[in-house]
């Protein structure tokens, strides 16, 4: 279901489209109109175009460090995986030789009686 919500960034109304709640796409606003208010404020110079521009930079570079750090996650995820898989074959080869040497230990025993 598409949600159709009104949201205000920067004094500009604008009406977005998308499937999440309502309240998610506030919040969002109002957490860049924070950002915007915090940059504008530290610099008198800056226009609401600047602002946006750099929040926006400031978002890619998250995005983009977090894609990373997700790909390194699911990196290292594998290789564990793989290594679990590895210990299991190696402990099962593990138990067979043992089940062997014990069956020959049987009849090493039996032959002697």
């Amino acid at each position: 279901m598409i949600n159709r919500v009104r949201i205000e960034v920067g004094a500009s109304k604008y009406v977005i489209a998308t499937p999440e709640k309502e309240e998610y796409v506030q919040q969002l606003a109002q957490e860049l109109n924070s950002q915007i208010s915090q940059l504008m404020e530290s610099n008198d110079r800056m226009s609401l175009n600047d602002a946006l521009v750099l929040c926006a930079l400031n978002y890619v570079d998250a995005y983009k460090k977090s894609e990373a750090s997700a790909d390194h996650m699911r990196s290292q995820l594998t290789d564990y995986l793989e290594d679990a898989a590895k210990a299991r074959i190696e402990l099962d080869e593990a138990r067979r030789e043992i089940d062997r040497l014990s069956r020959r230990l049987e009849m090493l025993g039996e032959n002697k009686g």
